[in-house]
């Protein structure tokens, strides 16, 4: 058997940790001596912590890694990929935050306003928007469902042998933002005879902003700033049209979202 202090330095990891594993069931030892209470493992348990140490390392709590470790009839897979991809996004966001990074290093280093640099890529322009059919899932929603959201759209438009469709879209109800709770409705243009909603014609402050959605807030600033300055308000939800998104295989830094305005100029 192995003692404590050996297990540790082999696994590299603290006593104390190995107690605190040991206490909440994760890894328990094999055997614990009546006189001196020291801990001994058995060598199969060197398996158990190079799973409990990986599976750390994915970013599983304890008590997800302790249910895994009970549940020995499964791989585990579905828990994986929900992981990976988790992570690949992460790591998206992570490479957006490093962007926005440098950007703001070179506006310093050119003393520019960086404000000023990021709204002012920004190109608004009033558009004429034609009524746009489309088949469409609204509810309340976090920011985090968005996806599971998109899934049973295409659920219901594959149910209903809805095979033709357009550009992919969101369009936003609430007067106030909340992450956890919004009125939203996902959607896809289609034909009118497969549509359950449409988007009105009418007068639209438009931009478009390019990349990744970690910064779309900046888009929707540029254009009420623009519409303040210029005399407009809105009188409807404000929607987005993925023009280059994921669906349609493009990088991140490719992506392009048109965002419109219902507006009308202030009486």
């Amino acid at each position: 058997m192995i003692p404590i202090g050996k297990f540790s330095r082999i696994c590299q990891v603290s006593v104390k940790t190995l107690r605190l594993y040991d206490q909440i069931g994760i890894l328990k030892s094999a055997y614990i001596d009546a006189n001196s209470s020291y801990r001994y493992y058995e060598p199969d348990q060197l398996d158990t912590m190079i799973f409990i140490q990986r599976y750390k390392r994915f970013g599983f709590s304890l008590e997800e890694i302790k249910s895994m470790l009970e549940d020995v009839n499964s791989n585990h897979i579905e828990k994986l990929i929900e992981r990976k991809t988790a992570l690949i996004q992460q790591k998206t966001d992570l490479e957006v935050t490093i962007s926005e990074l440098r950007i703001l290093i070179e506006c310093i280093e050119r003393k520019e306003n960086m404000i000023e640099n990021i709204l002012g890529n920004y190109e608004i322009n009033i558009v004429e928007k034609q009524p746009i059919s489309i088949y469409g899932l609204r509810q309340e929603m976090s920011v985090a469902d968005f996806g599971a959201a998109y899934s049973r759209l295409f659920e219901d438009l594959y149910q209903k042998g809805i095979k033709d469709f357009g550009l992919t879209g969101s369009r936003y109800y609430d007067q106030e933002f909340d992450r956890n709770k919004s009125d939203v409705e996902v959607f896809v243009e289609v034909a009118s005879e497969a549509a359950n909603a449409k988007i009105q014609e009418g007068v639209m402050v438009h931009t478009t902003h390019k990349g990744a959605y970690a910064t779309l807030q900046e888009a929707y600033a540029a254009i009420v700033k623009w519409m303040e300055q210029n005399g407009y308000e809105g009188v409807g939800a404000p929607f987005e049209l993925y023009t280059k998104c994921g669906f349609n295989h493009y990088p991140v830094d490719e992506w392009e979202t048109d965002i419109y305005f219902p507006a009308q100029k202030k009486i």
